[in-house]
């Protein structure tokens, strides 16, 4: 479930960093940042696949897009809801088969033993060191980074590229309500959500390279309705949609056969329940693989 790959600059005083946030209706905010501690922009590219439902690989590249290191990362929330435990794995034979050709052919360099991190509570952070070249003269680590529980408003912490919002999102399918509950205010460059039985819907106010998306959301301040699949969806939001402007349009995509598979994405974790959720995210790959 967790489809991730953007990079995000982001300024900092003291060190060259790297980030990628994810929101979910749920009230659960995950931050994963590449930092070099030594003030100079990161020598390598980051990126983020979905491995399994708890766990995605974190790959790094060099120059000419050859992986230099990659590990697993899981994240698994606990029964209660209050913490989230994350574990840095090796990128072992099914990473080497998803990406055959990751380093040209030869084995990509991975973690020699796992990293578990504590029971980490909301604002807690758990850092990874990433071995790189010595004569790069940089100490890479990724940090993750957790807020939980915020189910109010978020937009205060979403991310510089925002441009779509879902504030307490409600929807209707042909004029159907659709089972949901008003959750966090969620905000990103891209969002999406998913309704139990229908799928998940994804949504970015530009075209959008990886799936077939279309250009069908029109949107009118808190107001955003949409057709496809010969259905249509009218969705009421309780602040603006769109970050920058009142009205415009998004284009979406939809995928019937999307199910979220970790256990992150509920209200109640213990749960086996199937619930709606929404979603805002820095990118398409958090989903999206």
């Amino acid at each position: 479930m967790m489809r991730v790959s953007l990079v995000a600059l982001a300024a900092a005083s003291c060190y060259a960093q790297v980030s990628s946030t994810v929101s979910l209706s749920n009230g659960v905010q995950l931050t994963i940042t590449t930092r070099s501690d030594t003030g100079t922009p990161i020598a390598l590219q980051t990126s983020l696949e979905p491995a399994s439902g708890d766990s995605f690989y974190r790959i790094f590249r060099d120059s000419n897009n050859l992986a230099v290191f990659a590990y697993e990362l899981e994240v698994k929330r606990s029964e209660d809801g209050q913490n989230l435990r994350v574990t840095a794995k090796s990128a072992t034979e099914a990473f080497a088969t998803r990406f055959p050709n990751a380093d040209g052919g030869k084995p990509t360099p991975t973690l020699s033993s796992p990293l578990e991190s504590p029971a980490l509570s909301s604002s807690d952070r758990f850092t990874i060191p990433i071995p790189t070249n010595p004569g790069s003269n940089q100490k890479v680590t990724d940090t993750v980074q957790i807020l939980l529980g915020q189910r109010g408003n978020q937009n205060d912490s979403a991310s510089a590229s925002a441009q779509i919002r879902f504030a307490g999102l409600r929807v209707s399918v042909n004029g159907k309500s659709s089972p949901s509950s008003a959750g966090a205010d969620v905000a990103g460059r891209y969002a999406m959500l998913y309704i139990p039985g229908r799928g998940g819907y994804f949504f970015s106010n530009e075209p959008v390279d990886q799936r077939p998306f279309v250009q069908v959301g029109v949107v009118d301040v808190k107001h955003l309705t949409f057709t496809v699949d010969n259905e249509t969806y009218d969705c009421t939001a309780n602040a603006p949609i769109l970050v920058h402007a009142d009205r415009g349009q998004l284009w979406v995509y939809h995928d019937p056969y999307f199910k979220p598979l970790g256990n992150w994405t509920t209200t109640d974790p213990s749960s086996s329940r199937d619930e709606f959720f929404t979603a805002a995210f820095d990118s398409m790959q958090w989903w999206l693989p």
